[in-house]
């Protein structure tokens, strides 16, 4: 973008807008009651408007709030950061009442950098509206441009594409894009809180549970003023991972303080996750009559079948199997199983679920053996992975002839994932 515009002068700036919008030089003097003579001698450099002029100028050409002056500019860059803050809070009506004192700046031909802003923070605002495939176009429009433009304006391309794939549950792509936003971080005004706890959920979506929780106890200590607006969300994130490695107490503790921030708010953002979490850190210690009375509580929330639904209805059964209540898990895989045409990722859990019934069964326990447990190792779902290994070395402990070495192999399995979980942040292609 051309760094000619960082020299303009608030009357060559007043230049670039005649032109741009074919007016000519009789127009604005017009405007300002003067001579056509005062207008061109502004424009060649002798004479520079006053202020009073440009407040004049700027009402003739509907850009009263635009920044012409450096002061200018750099509130006017606080106030789009402030703007954004709004928006990644979630005040999202208010934002969009707010957008026409932010959009002026898209008018302008002299602020590359700073429309450029804008256009990114008016993405995080259509992201948060739930139009990942709108904000996918606008920023593939912007791409061309992006290599050449600021490193701040770069933090924050990355940042949205990162979000993008986020919404879309693609983890490593989104996780990429946020490593490269963390890198250019520096250029920006101010740190964001969403980067961290975003980068948080990645890491923790693609197993390395001890990596989202080093991150997220950092930003409680970096970004304590913050924190109060979205405890519920971090408390929940934190908590889950805590669940993942086994560290239920922990978990648990994290997890009353969000149902007590929820009784005593006026929202309910966090109850789903609150309430689901709470029933997997009940899952994990096996207390699994009060894992189902939480996922019962969490299925309540629900207003659509999603991702949510399934992930909800997985644990619920799996509960009724560890139970033995084989009649109700049955039905609710079969009724959850026919909701699922073209979900691929779900009908082979509910069919792993299926082989659990039937653990004992050769047939089951080579299904599970090549086909569930490298699935969820693929997908990083260790939780899950690790699971049906213990079913696996329960069932194999209890056999003689020719399943000592199975069960060898799958306690191995069982060791390679828990490394996997714990050392390093590097993820594979």
């Amino acid at each position: 973008m051309p760094n000619y515009y960082i020299r303009l002068t608030p009357s060559d700036k007043i230049k670039e807008l005649r032109k741009l919008r074919n007016y000519t030089q009789e127009s604005l003097a017009q405007v300002l009651g003067c001579t056509k003579t005062k207008i061109s001698r502004a424009e060649s450099g002798e004479h520079e408007y006053s202020d009073e002029e440009i407040v004049k100028l700027k009402v003739f050409f509907d850009i009263k709030n635009a920044p012409f002056t450096e002061i200018e500019h750099i509130s006017f860059k606080q106030q789009l950061y402030n703007w954004k803050d709004l928006i990644r809070n979630g005040y999202t009506e208010v934002a969009r009442r707010n957008q026409s004192e932010h959009s002026v700046v898209s008018k302008l031909p002299f602020e590359p950098e700073l429309s450029m802003l804008y256009k990114m923070f008016e993405i995080r605002l259509i992201l948060k509206e739930s139009k990942p495939d709108l904000a996918e176009e606008m920023l593939m429009a912007e791409k061309a441009h992006i290599e050449n433009a600021s490193r701040e304006n770069q933090h924050h391309f990355y940042y949205n594409m990162g979000s993008v794939h986020l919404y879309r549950h693609d983890f490593k792509r989104a996780l990429r894009c946020y490593k490269k936003a963390l890198d250019l971080e520096g250029y920006t005004l101010k740190k964001d809180i969403g980067l961290y706890l975003n980068l948080s959920m990645c890491y923790g979506e693609l197993g390395k549970y001890v990596m989202a929780i080093s991150i997220l106890e950092k930003t409680f200590q970096e970004f304590s003023s913050q924190i109060c607006l979205m405890s519920g969300y971090i408390n929940n994130l934190l908590g889950i991972n805590y669940v993942r490695i086994g560290q239920t107490t922990r978990a648990k503790q994290l997890f009353d303080k969000s149902l007590l921030e929820i009784a005593n708010g006026d929202h309910k953002l966090y109850s789903y996750m609150t309430l689901h979490n709470y029933g997997c850190a009940h899952f994990r210690e096996k207390n699994y009559e009060k894992a189902i009375e939480r996922f019962d509580e969490a299925l309540a929330s629900y207003d659509k079948v999603d991702r949510n639904y399934f992930e909800n209805m997985y644990y619920r059964v799996r509960c009724y199997i560890a139970l033995k209540n084989t009649s109700k898990a049955q039905h609710l895989i079969v009724q959850t199983m026919n909701l699922l045409e073209g979900n691929e990722r779900y009908l082979l859990a509910f069919e792993s679920l299926s082989r659990l019934l039937t653990i004992k069964n050769d047939i089951s326990i080579e299904f599970i053996e090549k086909n569930t447990i490298p699935y969820f190792i693929e997908k990083r779902e260790y939780f899950k992975a690790l699971d049906y290994c213990e079913q696996l070395e329960s069932v194999f402990s209890k056999r003689e002839k020719g399943f000592k070495i199975r069960l060898l192999e799958i306690s191995s399995t069982a060791r390679d994932i828990l490394q996997d979980m714990t050392l390093g942040e590097e993820v594979s292609d």
